[in-house]
């Protein structure tokens, strides 16, 4: 079974990453490196990617047909998407402890199941 797990942050958050990130330029995954790697070496890593800064976030939408651009984000927003994941295991069970693992390097993980993966519950 397939699942992508998103990991939420704050602006603190993301700027902590960042230099982080500046600090340890050979690890590909930041502060979640050797958590990547594991699910590399178990066979369960389908993907992995960070979000780029969210001050570079635009939403589109569509009004009476016309696309609409608008910055964000927005004021209002405490927590953004910051990265996401796709993890291929076993079993439910499975994915629930991968996503508490991964909540040491991110906080709040919100995991959900890929749709049609082919793959029988």
């Amino acid at each position: 079974m397939k699942y992508i797990m998103l990991a939420y942050g704050t602006q603190a958050d993301w700027d902590m990453g960042a230099e982080y990130q500046k600090q340890h330029p050979d690890e590909q995954y930041g502060p979640a490196d050797s958590f990547a790697q594991a699910l590399i070496e178990s066979g369960e890593f389908v993907y992995a990617g960070g979000l780029a800064d969210p001050t570079h976030t635009q939403t589109i939408e569509l009004r009476e047909g016309v696309p609409v651009v608008t910055d964000g984000p927005y004021a209002e927003a405490k927590e953004f998407l910051v990265s996401f994941g796709v993890v291929d295991v076993a079993s439910h069970d499975r994915a629930v402890e991968i996503a508490a693992q991964m909540c040491q390097a991110f906080g709040r993980v919100e995991m959900r199941p890929l749709e049609d993966d082919g793959a029988q519950e």
